[in-house]
């Protein structure tokens, strides 16, 4: 059973209830009901009639003309046998916690995947991260309350906290992300008016720096927190993106044999989640990095009594997500591709941008060498570079924003390191000598090229005398 933790709770949650109009939708089901209640437009009205679009079959090659195709549609008329909702189910007003059948799939896609070890758990659908982050911080956070965030953190993230309000309290990272033990000496040195209630952390293929927690980081992570009583928000959106020990090789040697390193599903690293016996993990997923980021459509899974106060918050803002978002994803992941078909294009994935990391890994050696330091990431998609300049460049101000210049010049583009910093003043970081390079969206050819013209640009600073 998971703790209590609505001791914490701020005012504006507490205030947060059932809408009673939403109380109402439990009788809709009773087919010999005549409802003159809820304000509802009649389905019979809406313009649609059907919605439908096709997908790759699982595992397929988006790389060649014979892909094969498969069609996902859903219309005003339920298909026989089907569990899915009928597309007014989809298009009409509905309840906070999002469409049944979707919700059902993700309820069980956590149980088969991260097994959580308390029983009161559930999901409820968001419009996508972004959203949930507000409504997770919101459970807990007051304007002025303080968060533990990673000293390199999600911009988003950073200002979501920065327009809350939240002073960001900033811990040290490693190559596997946040130090355990600086986490737990930044709260019990802690002397800030407020408390320390929350952490924020992206545990897999960190963003910006593609740094992933061990399952041993992961659980020294969670004991300082229990020790504390810190709130874990886990933001996992690369969770799936992950390469284990897969070695970083040429093109020519990415075989078979080779993708057998991938973990598939069944050898990632457990989530935090995963480890939580408390309830104190509200773990945030998204079908941004799976499907296409803007069906805005994502799950939050934690204790049932925190997703009712964040159900009453959906009623008052997103009602729930998207009607077509929901319906296309329910009926590829429940019919047409179901959750095997899901996890094969989960490890398609994998493939893809193992390949991906390889293409700019193999380039940013041959042609980078000592100019930078570098830890090649074993999942998501990004790379944290480190340049090392001469003692005489490294406090040169503004020379980061003259090297980034260079680099437009040469036709190549990485985000600043400072971009990432929570630091209230830019001024003190925006020297750091970082950059982020995402190799996601490039092509394999382009993510070398890249790292040459990177190497023209470095050649003009590191190897100044």
């Amino acid at each position: 059973m998971a703790l209590d933790f609505s001791k914490y709770f701020t005012e504006r949650t507490k205030r947060r209830h059932d809408s009673p109009l939403k109380s109402l939708l439990k009788y809709m089901s009773n087919p010999e009901l005549i409802s003159l209640g809820g304000g509802l437009p009649n389905p019979d009205l809406f313009p649609f009639s059907e919605f439908s679009t096709q997908v790759v079959k699982p595992a397929s090659s988006f790389e060649n003309d014979n892909v094969e195709l498969l069609n996902v549609s859903f219309s005003r008329n339920t298909k026989i046998n089907s569990q899915l909702e009928p597309l007014k189910g989809f298009m009409q007003y509905g309840g906070g916690l999002g469409v049944t059948s979707l919700v059902n799939f993700f309820y069980n896609h956590m149980k088969q995947i991260h097994q959580p070890k308390y029983d009161n758990w559930s999901v409820i659908l968001s419009a996508g991260s972004t959203d949930a982050l507000n409504k997770v911080t919101e459970l807990f956070m007051e304007q002025g309350d303080p968060i533990l965030v990673d000293e390199w953190s999600y911009p988003t993230a950073i200002e979501t906290f920065t327009s809350a309000g939240y002073p960001m309290v900033l811990v040290k990272m490693d190559g596997e992300g946040m130090i355990p033990e600086d986490l737990d000496q930044v709260c019990s040195n802690w002397s800030g008016s407020r408390p320390l209630r929350m952490v924020y952390l992206i545990p897999t293929g960190q963003n910006p720096t593609g740094f992933t927690m061990s399952l041993q980081r992961r659980r020294d992570i969670y004991k300082v927190c229990q020790k504390h009583d810190i709130l874990i928000i886990e933001d996992d959106p690369y969770y799936f993106l992950q390469f284990a020990d897969a070695p970083v090789v040429t093109k020519e040697e990415e075989t078979e044999e080779y993708f057998n390193h991938l973990p598939g599903v069944e050898k990632l690293i457990p989530s935090i989640l995963s480890i939580d016996v408390d309830g104190r993990v509200l773990r945030l997923d998204t079908l941004s990095k799976l499907l296409a980021p803007n069906m805005r459509l994502g799950w939050i899974t934690t204790q049932s009594n925190l997703l009712q106060k964040i159900k009453f918050h959906n009623e008052t803002t997103i009602q729930q997500p998207c009607g077509i978002s929901q319906g296309l994803a329910s009926t590829l992941l429940n019919e047409v591709w179901g959750h095997d078909g899901f996890l094969k294009h989960i490890l398609y994935l994998q493939k893809e941008y193992l390949s991906r990391r390889n293409a700019i890994m193999s380039s940013l050696y041959k042609h980078l060498g000592d100019m930078v330091e570098v830890t090649a990431p074993v999942g998501g998609m990004f790379v944290w570079i480190k340049i090392n300049l001469p003692s005489h460049l490294e406090s040169k101000p503004g020379i980061m924003a003259e090297i980034f210049d260079t680099m437009i010049e040469n036709n190549v583009m990485l985000v600043p390191g400072w971009q990432f910093s929570p630091v209230t003043n830019t001024d003190l970081v925006k020297d750091k000598p970082y950059f982020r390079a995402a190799f996601s969206f490039a092509t394999k050819c382009d993510l070398s090229r890249a790292m040459e013209r990177l190497a023209i640009v470095l050649k003009q600073y590191c190897h100044q005398q």
